[in-house]
């Protein structure tokens, strides 16, 4: 996100050559090493910042969200897996789910002749 994409307070440009974007690790430590200690303690502190900032986020949402946690890991426990439909169930008894998301109430369908 820092170096490919410029998500960053360092600047809104990607800091990586296109060569050194691939997932071959020389070349990521060669385009490393083509930086400046600077610039790459400022990448260091950028990456770390964002991490930092999204644990807490997730924090807050297991925090804010416990009581919903605790009955899903419950079922799954019991049943190991959850369909969409009944995961969306489940949450429905804790938080309000979005129109988009949620799934109509099974009608039975008419049979033709």
């Amino acid at each position: 996100m820092v170096t490919t994409f410029g998500m960053s307070d360092i600047g809104p440009w990607s800091l990586m050559e296109p060569s050194a974007q691939s997932g071959d690790v020389i070349m990521r430590m060669m385009a490393r090493n083509s930086m400046s200690e600077r610039l790459a303690e400022d990448i260091d502190a950028a990456i770390k910042r964002i991490s930092d900032e999204a644990y807490e986020i997730a924090l807050d949402h297991i925090r804010n969200n416990r009581e919903a946690i605790d009955k899903i890991v419950d079922v799954l426990l019991e049943k190991e897996t959850l369909s969409g439909d009944e995961f969306r169930a489940l949450l429905s008894e804790f938080a309000e789910i979005p129109v988009e998301n949620r799934v109509p109430p099974s009608t039975p369908v008419p049979a033709t002749v």
